[in-house]
């Protein structure tokens, strides 16, 4: 694994404004950025053409509802804190609010995002929680794997030895299976206008990630390189969802593509973090780059295959979903694919000079 500083420090330098704007156009959620006198100065398509427009500015484009505005001014004094406003929007849902907080790169300006929780679902009393029924299915999983492990080493390489490798293979997928559930579980706590978010260094979360997947990349003939700027690339949000949100496309492209180099890179674009996981395969089709977000979807070999739990890029959208961040696939540099989540930077700005 190689760490790099200087090559995100040369994409921070680019020019951010059409890169900017094309991610947040790509957004699911709705987004509006407005100047110090509150005036709109951009709105993605979610949000323009939502009821959020009329019933929070004017025709003039201007702030005209009152504790918008008072959340306006209070995330301009007060940036260390969550601040958000409860909505009855149809597009956002019945539990839904935007969320106010002042742009790091652009002083005086703030960033409405809105968002939405999961509306509750009845449910027989009887159905026990999804938590207690991942608790309880992990159990007899570990067991399989240990008696699967067991017969690997008697089984030799004849009937048995092929009897166990597709046992194994199944187990895998079961178990990522579950994780993906178990992640869709917890970001759906997240999606919730009383949770917590704290501040957290995307640099910090590639480092854990490397460290994670390293040795997995070499061991498949891949080459893991992280590239980071030397200064904190900070959004608001959980810790634990955002590493598993890179580390499962770390882990896409370690199982999807021939051995070559899988960069992991952050960098600050203007008013945007942007993460970047790039690869050197065959890429993925134009007309298939939504597609694979939705959960199951399989591709090409890995469809035929069965390979992965087919959950690890819908976890990927719902993270940056209750995030308020965009996550999309290009063509890479290099010919492979690019998987991109893009944050919209908040809070002061704390670039402090670090030594590599």
């Amino acid at each position: 694994m190689t760490r790099s500083w200087r090559p995100a420090e040369r994409r921070s330098a680019a020019e951010p404004a059409f890169f900017a704007a094309e991610v947040l156009e790509r957004m699911q959620v709705p987004v509006a950025l407005f100047d110090h006198a509150g005036r709109l100065g951009y709105a993605n398509t979610a949000f323009s053409t939502s009821t959020l427009t009329e019933s929070l500015l004017d025709r003039r484009r201007q702030v005209a509802h009152p504790d918008l505005e008072r959340l306006r001014v209070d995330a301009l004094r007060d940036p260390g804190h969550s601040h958000t406003l409860g909505m009855a929007s149809e597009e956002l849902g019945q539990q839904s609010w935007i969320e106010v907080f002042p742009l790091s790169t652009a002083p005086g300006w703030t960033a409405v995002v809105g968002r939405s929780a999961p509306t509750a679902r009845p449910v027989e009393a009887a159905l026990p929680s999804p938590r207690l029924l991942l608790h309880e299915l992990r159990a007899p999983l570990f067991a399989l794997d240990e008696g699967l492990e067991g017969l690997a080493e008697f089984g030799g390489a004849g009937r048995m030895g092929e009897v166990v490798g597709r046992l194994s293979r199944a187990a895998a997928r079961l178990r990522g299976v579950l994780q993906g559930v178990s992640d869709l579980v917890q970001v759906e706590r997240l999606g919730s206008a009383d949770s917590r978010a704290e501040l957290v260094d995307l640099r910090e979360v590639l480092a854990d990630v490397a460290d994670t997947y390293s040795l997995l990349a070499a061991a498949s003939g891949h080459e893991l390189a992280l590239a980071v700027p030397p200064f904190a690339a900070e959004v608001r949000g959980d810790r634990e969802l955002l590493g598993r949100a890179v580390g499962n496309l770390v882990d896409n492209a370690i199982r999807h593509t021939p051995p070559g180099t899988i960069t992991a890179a952050v960098a600050v674009r203007g008013s945007l973090v942007v993460v970047e996981v790039a690869d050197s395969g065959q890429g993925i089709p134009r007309e298939q780059s939504q597609r694979i977000f939705e959960p199951f979807v399989r591709l090409g070999a890995a469809e035929s295959a069965g390979a992965g739990s087919g959950l690890g890029l819908a976890v990927v959208r719902a993270i940056a979903v209750a995030h308020g961040a965009g996550v999309t696939v290009d063509r890479g540099p290099e010919g492979g694919a690019l998987f991109r989540l893009a944050f919209l930077s908040r809070g002061s700005d704390r670039r402090a000079r670090v030594s590599p």
